[in-house]
């Protein structure tokens, strides 16, 4: 049924559009724009819309753009004048168009144009600019905090690694207020380690980990723009094995574009940042199959100091035959489970973390700097004596202080209400602590397998009792030739010595396996012949040669698995 419309006279009805500000004239502005908030008929409903001032060079433009963004058609005929003349008037409230999210002073700009922190009566509104809209993430929020609380963040509690990620996570948030450079961790190990689990955790706080979630192998002028829509913030980023095939053009590729996103500055100028080279500071938060100093080594190329403390390599492998996992709540069959079960819960929770954390921060902000600052250096400083760090040596300082300033976010999220109240100091310091030692000390040798498949099948063999050389004298050479893998004495060290085909067949590419079996042999897991990164060592039976084979250590074997 149509509606009459009702005539009415100028003081018997209210205007839907009301002018909020307008950009300042400058040099650097090509367009001037103009915001306005635009309410609905017998709604509280109401947007907040930016739109170029040319609209108001004709009415009758004006009210087309109106009913383009879903003004009510139902008025008078001359209420779009009175429309008109709302949004062309002169006022004295300015804008500032951003051209990306973060701080701005004592107020914190989201990439929803929310504002946390109150500006003086001068103050401008503070809007992003049209033109970076299209590059900014999507944060949206389902469900409460409360919930989140109670269905998401407790699962932390039973990873460190899923601790350091949360936590780096709001660290991103106070990394400006610290003057630090940006930065973060590189999660490493196969996909069996669930290192996913920590992916979806610290992009809950923001969003839909679907949509928050980048992957690696974006080009690099994206990466840069997607760096700046996450400033002040911080990003996620997954699957690095995905930058090329080629492991040397990988590893070149990733090195660069570490140290591009954690160095917080673009390589070239761009319109979109009034040609200006674009800038941020964000914590980081990746993951891959592989670890940076690994991928670097597969591509015959240095990894640099600096490069080493911006991204730091973090083994997946907490080292509990869990994977990420120290140990599984009391309802779950295994790790696998668990995993299923944060995914799930992670995708139906999220997006209230990160608004609350930043509205009681930037509180805390304005009322007192100092006091905020005094007390994140002062957690900071507890978790670096807790390290025994070296305070003369600049890059193993760095390296601890990029742990210590996730431990202090955290604590400033139990401050503020964030996590759950099983959550206590004490309880975050040990779980970063335990990232930090497994970090520098290098202690998952397991991973120094690219394919975990190859030690399992090894172990197979060797739960099945396989042909023992050293024990036995009713061999034939055609036998010993046949067997997969025999048990010998090699060089006095009792070894299991197994054909080439069995690492051709897990390690594929050449250059993987080449990196393989030289960090194996490295490691003094795989026996060589001497002078050589790594080798088939001849095998002898009552005391003749019977070929040549890859010799893993049995003692070393057990040590890892």
């Amino acid at each position: 049924m149509k509606l009459k419309k009702k005539s009415l006279k100028d003081n018997e009805y209210e205007l839907f559009v009301t002018l909020l500000g307008r950009t300042k004239i400058s040099q650097g502005a090509k367009l001037s724009y103009r915001l306005m908030k635009l309410s609905y008929p017998n709604s509280e409903e109401s947007i907040y819309t930016l739109f170029e001032s040319a609209i108001l060079a004709k009415e009758s433009d004006t009210k087309k753009y109106l009913l383009k963004i879903g003004h009510t058609a139902n008025v008078p005929k001359e209420y779009w004048t009175k429309a008109h003349q709302e949004l062309s008037q002169d006022i004295e409230q300015y804008i500032t168009l951003c051209h990306k999210p973060g701080y701005y002073h004592h107020r914190y700009l989201c990439v929803n144009d929310k504002v946390f922190g109150k500006g003086d009566k001068k103050a401008d509104i503070l809007i992003l600019h049209p033109d970076v809209k299209k590059h900014l993430p999507v944060e949206d929020k389902q469900g409460t905090l409360k919930e989140w609380k109670k269905e998401v963040a407790p699962y932390a509690l039973y990873s460190s690694r899923i601790l350091l990620a949360m936590c780096c996570g709001f660290s991103g948030f106070i990394l400006h207020l610290l003057g630090m450079e940006g930065g973060g961790f590189h999660l490493w190990g196969t996909s069996s380690y669930g290192k996913t689990s920590c992916g979806y955790i610290i992009a809950s706080l923001a969003g839909d980990p679907q949509y928050v979630i980048v992957m690696w192998n974006n080009t690099d002028k994206g990466l840069e723009e997607i760096a700046v829509a996450h400033n002040d913030s911080f990003l996620v980023l997954d699957e690095s094995k995905l930058l090329d095939k080629d492991t040397i053009v990988a590893a070149k590729t990733m090195q660069n574009r570490v140290y591009t996103i954690s160095g917080g500055k673009g390589k070239t100028r761009s319109a979109l940042y009034e040609n200006q080279v674009a800038e941020w500071r964000e914590s980081i938060f990746s993951t891959g199959e592989v670890s940076l100093q690994q991928l670097a080594e597969q591509g015959n190329i240095e990894r640099l100091d600096g490069e080493g403390v911006r991204m730091i390599d973090v083994p997946a492998d907490a080292g509990c035959d869990f994977g990420v996992f120290e140990n599984l709540p009391l309802n779950m069959e295994s790790a696998n489970k668990l995993v299923d079960k944060i995914k799930q819960v992670s995708h139906l929770y999220y997006g209230s973390a990160k608004p609350k954390f930043l509205k009681c921060l930037i509180d805390d902000l304005q009322e007192n700097e100092e006091s905020l600052k005094a007390n994140i250096e002062k957690n900071m400083e507890f978790f670096l004596e807790r390290t025994g760090v070296n305070y003369r040596s600049g890059i193993q300082l760095r390296t601890a202080k990029r742990f210590a300033v996730a431990y202090a976010a955290g604590c400033l999220a139990i401050k503020y209400g964030i996590l759950p109240s099983t959550f206590k100091k004490p309880v975050i310091v040990k779980g970063i602590l335990k990232c930090y030692n497994d970090s520098i000390n290098g202690v998952n040798k397991c991973g120094l397998v690219p394919n975990d498949d190859l030690l399992k099948e090894i172990n197979t063999i060797l739960s099945n009792q396989p042909m023992n050389l050293i024990n036995s004298k009713g061999y034939s050479v055609e036998q010993i030739e046949e067997a997969d893998a025999v048990i010998s004495l090699v060089k006095g060290i009792e070894v299991i010595a197994v054909k080439k085909d069995m690492i051709h067949r897990h390690l594929k590419q050449i250059k993987q396996r080449k990196y393989a079996l030289s960090t194996l042999t490295k490691a003094g897991i795989l026996l060589a012949d001497s002078g050589k990164k790594f080798s088939t060592v001849p095998i002898r039976y009552q005391n003749k040669v019977v070929g040549r084979r890859y010799c893993f250590i049995l003692g070393m074997l057990k040590d890892i698995n």
